[in-house]
């Protein structure tokens, strides 16, 4: 049996709780929040390292709560692997390619993860400050989109991360988490939770209408069948079914009576005329879906060519206009930042084994929090499916969007990937303790 790790200081697990609050506290309501709870994770991650080394007499008795964290299994090894794989492929292909040091910006952040998750690993996280945390942010997410729709009359709400879709799609996934939070409150009949994060899971549903983006819509069905395997238990059926019943009747207020959600439904007509467009005539200027399917298209063609680590920022470019100029795709294409699906991002500029990297964390990760989804403890259900959410929302905003391409979307994921595993893996440890 292996050693029990030292005890961190007793002032670590307040500050790993409260950096995980801030985390999701400031995400999306002020600009670059999600850096705030971040750093406070990283410097505290490397704070329980660096103190495990040098406290090797310390005891988890000895510590307030007394209980050591659940120890390392292959999962946790696995999913660190998995995170070192995709930045050193990330760096690879950069050196191959000779690209700019900008594009391992993202990349780093799963190097950087690493401290995080382990540090989180190795102390007891506060899940009310997270959930309080969870609440307060969708509150504050949704005063900055009436904010920019109501009262400076943005036709979108964006927040302050830079593009209305990753605003709405990270929203919506802090929505879910707060739903389920909720209905955990109400298995464990704990009321006053129960209403903060039915509250803060209507906060961040307005807030996604408010951003009015189609992708999001994608990943609906998923959530809604991990939430339903992951709770539908008779005993639980009466408040669920209530809280449903909630959040659909106020979705359906925003749809029909405020700006946001009229908006929200002539976007989602549109996409099919614009389909339409595409298909029938060819049509991709001023086209969402047509520009997104050309560009699918002329990354398809081109990564055959390279298929090991794809084709480099600036080697790319070029190769576009010389498919523009012996015309296989529309010249519109010439204008786009990305490709507008990250799985096709990723393969084209990283090759397949970039793809493969990518796809092996979010199966991985998918399929360690699937395992627990039927767990006798409601708590650890519900930390696990909010954990399978995460990866399989991404992977469905993937689809329209290069939603890790960006510093917000990509310290969600990974930040929102630790918290959640490290809670979901603590959880088990005291289920297993409560039966012992």
């Amino acid at each position: 049996m292996p050693p029990t790790p030292a005890a961190p200081p007793a002032w670590l697990p307040t500050w790993m709780s409260a950096g995980a609050a801030l985390f999701f506290l400031l995400m999306l309501s002020m600009p670059s929040g999600y850096s705030v709870g971040g750093g406070v994770l990283l410097l505290g991650g490397l704070a329980v390292w660096w103190t495990g080394r040098r406290a090797g007499h310390a005891h988890w008795a000895d510590t307030p709560g007394g209980q050591a964290p659940a120890p390392w299994t292959t999962e946790d090894r696995t999913l660190c692997a998995l995170l070192l794989a995709v930045f050193a492929i990330n760096v690879l292909a950069v050196l191959w390619h000779g690209d700019s040091g900008k594009y391992l910006d993202q990349g780093v952040r799963y190097l950087l993860a690493l401290p995080i998750l382990a540090g989180l690993r190795r102390v007891r996280l506060r899940l009310d400050w997270l959930a309080a945390g969870l609440a307060l942010g969708l509150f504050a997410t949704a005063g900055v989109a009436a904010w920019q729709t109501i009262g400076i009359g943005y036709e979108r709400a964006a927040g302050f991360v830079t593009s209305a879709i990753q605003f709405a799609d990270i929203a919506l996934t802090m929505a879910f988490c707060s739903l389920m939070g909720a209905a955990l409150a109400a298995i464990r009949r704990r009321w006053a939770w129960t209403a903060l994060l039915m509250a803060g899971a209507l906060a961040g549903t307005y807030a996604m209408l408010a951003a009015a983006t189609r992708g999001s819509l994608v990943a609906l069905p998923i959530l809604a069948v991990l939430a339903a395997v992951a709770l539908l238990r008779r005993a639980h059926l009466r408040p669920l079914l209530a809280g449903t019943a909630i959040l659909v009747a106020a979705t359906a207020i925003v749809l029909a009576t405020l700006p946001a959600g009229r908006i929200a439904e002539s976007r989602y007509a549109a996409a099919l005329d614009e389909w339409h467009a595409y298909s029938q005539q060819g049509v991709v200027t001023d086209n969402n879906v047509g520009s997104r399917l050309e560009a699918w298209k002329a990354a398809l063609i081109s990564i055959p060519e390279r298929p090991l680590l794809g084709w480099g920022h600036e080697q790319y470019d070029a190769h576009l206009q010389e498919l523009i100029g012996a015309g296989r795709i529309a010249p519109f294409v010439g204008t786009l930042a990305n490709t507008h699906n990250q799985f096709i991002e990723i393969w084209l500029h990283q090759g397949s084994l970039g793809l493969i990297a990518f796809l092996a964390l979010l199966i991985a990760s998918f399929w360690y929090f699937c395992r627990r989804l039927r767990s006798p403890s409601p708590t650890v259900r519900v930390l696990a499916c909010c954990g399978a959410a995460l990866p399989s929302a991404f992977a469905a905003y993937g689809l329209t969007q290069v939603i890790l391409g960006r510093n917000n979307g990509v310290m969600f994921f990974l930040v929102s990937l630790a918290v959640l595993w490290a809670a979901m893996r603590q959880a088990e440890r005291d289920a297993v303790g409560a039966d012992a």
